[in-house]
């Protein structure tokens, strides 16, 4: 099973130019830079070589899920909520960039419409709401964070409840296929952009649980 379309060169461009700026950021910021690295190159390889274009099963989430996994447990024994409230918050509106990128997937006919925001996927508002609060993040209660990162977490966790039901298996249950994230470089779609979201709603939990934010 391959993609419904050839996807344009700006487009794999734009997901390769994403996922290695965030690769980068996330290296500096955690100060993982071999371990990021050796994600980043592993994922690729694999996609590349087309091991996670199979559905049967599905290889991506094998991957993915303990990957989070690992990410929290990481994150959360790490000292990298020290760093700043706004650089947290802030961090997550790369959203916007990833949503806009995924919306022209869908516009070329790579992706199945229910990925972007005219179809089941609303985490665009994650990060235009990042961005909107980084000038008064500091000044925030604790409270109001902490609802801007469980609807930002819940978000996330609904396009990637889509995405593994709209996968090609025996429990799926929405259509079209979700089949070109199983390709490079749209793999790096769930084992980049979403793991460094899902870093980010980790680390600001982390952070609200320290009294001195």
């Amino acid at each position: 099973m391959g993609l419904p379309t050839e996807p344009s060169m700006a487009l794999q461009a734009g997901f390769i130019g994403l996922s290695l700026c965030m690769a980068v950021f996330v290296a500096w910021w955690t100060q993982r830079r071999r371990l990021v690295a050796g994600w980043v190159f592993v994922t690729g390889g694999l996609s590349i070589a087309g091991v996670l274009s199979s559905f049967d099963p599905p290889r991506l989430p094998l991957l993915l899920f303990p990957g989070l996994i690992a990410l929290t447990v990481l994150a959360w024994r790490s000292d990298w909520h020290l760093k700043s409230i706004r650089l947290i918050v802030g961090f997550q509106a790369f959203r916007i960039l990833v949503e806009l990128l995924i919306h022209q997937a869908v516009v070329e006919g790579v992706a199945p419409p229910q990925f972007t925001w005219t179809g089941l996927n609303w985490d665009v508002a994650t990060g235009v709401l990042a961005l909107l609060l980084i000038p008064v993040a500091r000044r925030l209660p604790v409270w109001a964070l902490h609802v801007f990162n469980l609807v930002g977490w819940g978000l996330l966790l609904n396009v990637m409840t889509v995405a593994v039901l709209s996968m090609p298996t025996p429990f799926q249950q929405i259509q079209p296929d979700n089949v070109w994230v199983g390709f490079f470089p749209f793999t790096w779609l769930p084992l980049i952009l979403v793991m460094a979201a899902w870093l980010g709603h980790v680390v600001l939990l982390k952070k609200l649980r320290v009294p001195s934010r």
